[in-house]
C-alpha cells in the first residue's frame, strides 16, 4: 500500500467508524500524518475548490470520488510535492469511471486556477456556524484567530515522567516539564515521556495546586491524573469507561470505574477535578473531524450531564471543585458554572496566567494549546 492509498484508506475510516484522528495517527509519521490531518483540517475550503472547477455540487459526485479529489487538490495546494506525481497518484486512486473528472479538477489546480473564497468559515474552512458563535463569544477579530490557530500544523506534547528533556524539543511555555515536539512522540519510550496536550496540562496543574488529595472524576485518557501524582498528589482516577481507563493502568493503581454522577465514594476529597464530557471544540486543531461532526443541537445535551456531573463534584469536594472543559462553548462553561467560582490566578501556572479573564482560565488556540476553560469552585 502507497503512502497516498493508506492515506485515503485511514481518511474513510476515520468516516465511516466515526474515530479520532488522534489516535488513529498516534504510529503514524511523515507523509500520511501531514495528508490526512490536512484533509479533515482544510475539508471545506478544499470542497469549495472541487465544486467550483468541477461546475458540479459535491452530492453529484460518489464520497469515494470526492475523498480522492480532496486529497489530491490538498496535496497541490499546501504540501511541496512534485504537482506530476500527486496528480497522477492521485488519479490512480480513482474508480476508473470518474478519472476524467479527476485528472480534469486536480490539472486545473496544479495550473493555478484554485478560486479564492471571501467568507471566513471557508477561508479557514470552519462551519459557519461555529465562526459565528465564536464572534458572538469573542468578538470578530479572536474568533478569527482561533479559527487560523486550528489550522496550524499539530504536533504532540509530553509530559517528562524522568525529568530530561525529549530529543528535539522546546519547553512550554504554559506549564512546567511539559515539552513541544515536532514531530511524532511514536517513537519515544513512554515510560519516561507521556503525551498529553499542553493545555490538558495546565488544568491538571489547576488541580494539584488547590490540594493534594483529588479526585479525577472523569479521568479517562488519565493524562491529568499521571501529571498530579507526577506533581506529588495523591489521586483517585475514576471514569465511567473502563475501556478508556485502562491506559492509564499501567501508571496508576487507584482507579476506579463508576459513573461520576453516581459516585460509590463514602468520603470527601479536598480536591475534585471535574474536566467534563464536552464538545471538545478547543481541540479542533489535534481533531480537526470534530468540527464536520458536531451539530449545534447537541450542545444542550452535553450542558446537562456536565450539571449532573457538577452537583456530584460538589458532594464530594471538602474544599475545592476545578471545573473545566476543552469546549470554547459559553453553554457548557459559564451557564453550568453559574457564578459559583472565586478567582482561579492563584492555581494558574504563571505562564498560563496572560488567559485568564475575569478570574476564569480562558486559553484558546492561538495559545499553541488546545483550548481549556477552567473555574475554580471553593467549597
Amino acid at each position: 500500500m502507497t503512502d497516498r492509498e493508506r492515506a485515503l484508506h485511514l481518511l474513510q475510516r476515520i468516516e465511516r467508524e466515526g474515530l479520532y484522528a488522534s489516535l488513529v495517527l498516534q504510529h503514524e509519521t511523515g507523509f500520511v500524518r501531514t495528508l490526512v490531518l490536512g484533509v479533515l483540517r482544510w475539508r471545506s475550503r478544499l470542497d469549495f475548490v472541487i465544486s467550483e472547477l468541477a461546475a458540479r455540487p459535491l452530492k453529484k459526485l460518489d464520497t469515494l470520488v470526492v475523498e480522492v479529489l480532496r486529497t489530491g487538490v490538498y496535496q497541490l495546494l499546501y504540501m511541496d510535492v512534485a504537482k506530476y506525481a500527486a496528480v497522477s497518484e492521485t488519479v490512480d486512486l480513482a474508480p476508473k469511471r470518474a478519472r476524467g473528472i479527476v485528472n480534469a479538477v486536480l490539472r486545473r489546480v496544479s495550473e493555478g486556477h484554485a478560486p479564492e473564497p471571501r467568507d471566513v468559515a471557508t477561508r479557514t474552512a470552519h462551519p459557519p456556524w461555529l465562526i459565528e458563535r465564536w464572534t458572538r463569544a469573542y468578538g470578530a477579530e479572536r474568533a478569527s484567530k482561533i479559527a487560523d490557530a486550528n489550522q496550524q500544523l499539530s504536533y504532540p506534547d509530553v509530559l517528562a515522567l524522568a525529568g530530561e528533556a525529549p530529543p528535539d524539543a522546546i519547553a512550554s511555555t504554559l506549564v512546567p516539564e511539559l515539552w513541544k515536539l515536532h514531530g511524532s512522540s511514536a517513537e519515544l519510550d513512554r515510560a519516561r515521556f507521556h503525551p498529553m496536550d499542553e493545555g490538558s496540562a495546565v488544568i491538571a496543574a489547576i488541580a494539584r495546586a488547590c490540594g493534594e488529595d483529588v479526585l479525577d472524576l472523569a479521568a479517562a485518557p488519565g493524562g491529568k491524573t499521571i501529571y498530579m501524582r507526577h506533581r506529588g498528589a495523591r489521586v483517585v482516577a475514576n471514569d465511567v469507561s473502563i475501556a478508556r481507563l485502562r491506559p492509564l493502568a499501567k501508571h496508576h493503581d487507584r482507579i476506579v470505574v463508576a459513573d461520576g454522577r453516581r459516585p460509590p465514594f463514602t468520603r470527601k476529597f479536598d480536591v475534585v477535578l471535574l474536566d467534563a464530557p464536552c464538545s471538545a471544540t478547543g481541540t479542533i486543531r489535534k481533531n480537526p473531524e470534530i468540527k464536520w461532526r458536531l451539530r449545534e443541537s447537541e450542545l444542550a445535551a452535553f450542558a446537562k450531564l456536565q450539571r449532573e456531573l457538577l452537583d456530584s463534584a460538589l458532594e464530594l469536594a471538602s474544599q475545592y471543585v476545578v471545573y473545566s472543559t476543552c469546549s470554547l462553548e459559553p453553554e457548557e462553561n459559564d451557564a453550568v458554572v453559574n457564578g459559583r467560582h472565586v478567582d482561579a490566578t492563584p492555581f494558574v501556572p504563571e505562564g498560563a496566567r496572560a488567559w485568564i479573564d475575569g478570574g476564569v482560565l480562558r486559553l484558546t488556540p492561538e495559545s499553541g494549546a488546545d483550548g481549556f476553560t477552567a473555574f475554580v469552585i471553593r467549597r
